[in-house]
């Protein structure tokens, strides 16, 4: 698939009215804040589209404003179960057996895997799954067998695949070297998208961060790999020099990972006033808004929408340099890359940007700029119906990219 082809109405259009295609995540969270656009944008054309996953996290409403209905699935969130795994298996074949879909785009792990199985045995006639990240199996060197076995299992699943997003080139390159059966099916995104008319500081152009102290914060899970610890170590660093400056995390604590950090450890830290943390938002711009940079020293990533949303909303990055960050940052012109686990190159970092209020400015507006270029959701939401409307694969579209629009600003949340 050439970039022309992505953008021409024909492919665009490919998605018929009425198709039925369903959206499975790990659970309604994920699905409403990474794809309301691309739900809005089926719903308007007429497309029969329904979500799936766990619904105890409050978002399923939300969902179904939009005109989706939402489908809970016994999703195991704790790991993996064998028998709770068998379940969502059983539960998604059954479902679209009965449902008959057109098409199924599968987001996050236990939904690419038993999703692309379950579509399969059940005849959907087109497969599209959606790599996120890597997750902690990939990542965490003591849980090699797992990870032998996971891969295993994604061979499976995504060798019945007929599209196969990912959101950065390393993931991209790893999966075709060591997973992916047939690389023709990798296609690579510019990550997740952003819509840029709803993250815009033009929204709040009431608010002035001028005379205030300076902010910093940190748009995460509270996770150890995200880079908690070192955000934390490195504000004990900058409040010895800078003591009124302001640090400010915002995520749920995701207990279902083995690398969250404790309740406890959060709560010394808010003691002895390293950081503030708010908890999990369902609105993150006002929180945007009044920090001056956006932090995110986390180990890897699959492309970090909390930097898109902040360079979108003209906030200075501060970012690791590793796999899905780099993508992001423009180092030196849109934010600042720092080792991983370095936390005093970390402090440094945050140190120049206060002392420098020009550079932080700068880097704002050419982090604007830089979504409205590569990363705004309509390039995102162009190249997916694209893909639910082909024929076959092109060989050669995994090293294409889709042409951004004229202008941000036309997208709608």
């Amino acid at each position: 698939m050439t970039a022309s082809d992505v953008t021409s109405m024909d492919a665009i259009n490919g998605v018929q009215r009425n198709s039925k295609i369903f959206l499975v995540s790990r659970c309604a969270w994920t699905l409403y804040n990474f794809r309301s656009g691309l739900m809005n944008e089926l719903v308007q054309r007429d497309v029969r589209v329904i979500g799936g996953g766990a619904g105890d996290d409050g978002f399923v409403k939300p969902i179904e404003d939009l005109g989706v209905p939402f489908k809970i699935l016994p999703v195991d969130k704790k790991g993996i179960n064998p028998l709770a795994d068998l379940k969502l298996l059983m539960s998604l074949y059954r479902w679209y057996r009965n449902e008959k879909p057109d098409i199924v785009h599968h987001f996050t792990i236990k939904p690419v895997i038993y999703g692309s199985l379950a579509a399969r045995f059940a005849g959907v006639p087109r497969i599209i799954n959606t790599i996120t990240g890597l997750g902690y199996v990939f990542t965490d060197k003591e849980v090699h067998l797992l990870r032998r076995f996971v891969e295993i299992l994604y061979r499976l699943s995504l060798g019945v695949s007929h599209t196969v997003f990912f959101l950065n080139r390393e993931d991209l390159e790893f999966f075709s070297s060591r997973i992916l059966p047939h690389s023709e099916k990798a296609v690579l995104l510019p990550g997740e998208g952003v819509n840029c008319h709803y993250f815009s500081s033009e929204h709040y152009e009431q608010i002035s961060n001028d005379g205030k102290p300076i902010t910093f914060l940190m748009v995460s899970r509270l996770l150890k790999d995200k880079g908690v610890y070192e955000f934390v170590e490195s504000a004990k660093i900058v409040k010895n020099r800078y003591p009124e400056t302001e640090f400010h995390v915002l995520g749920k604590r995701d207990t279902r990972n083995p690398n969250v950090v404790s309740a406890t450890q959060i709560r010394k830290w808010q003691e002895r006033k390293f950081i503030t943390w708010h908890g999990e938002a369902t609105d993150v711009r006002p929180f945007i808004e009044r920090s001056h940079v956006i932090v995110l020293p986390s180990y890897r990533e699959g492309l970090p929408k909390s930097l898109l949303e902040g360079s979108a909303m003209e906030k200075a990055i501060i970012a690791t340099d590793t796999i899905g960050c780099r993508d992001v940052v423009d180092n030196g012109v849109t934010g600042i890359l720092v080792p991983v686990k370095d936390s005093t190159a970390l402090a440094d970092a945050m140190i120049q940007l206060i002392e420098d209020p020009v550079k932080r400015r700068r880097m704002g507006r050419a982090g604007r700029r830089k979504v409205e270029r590569e990363f705004d959701e309509q390039i995102v939401i162009r190249q997916t119906l694209a893909a639910y409307g082909e024929d076959e694969c092109d060989p050669t579209r995994h090293e294409q990219m889709v042409t951004p629009p004229e202008s941000c600003n036309k997208a709608e949340r």
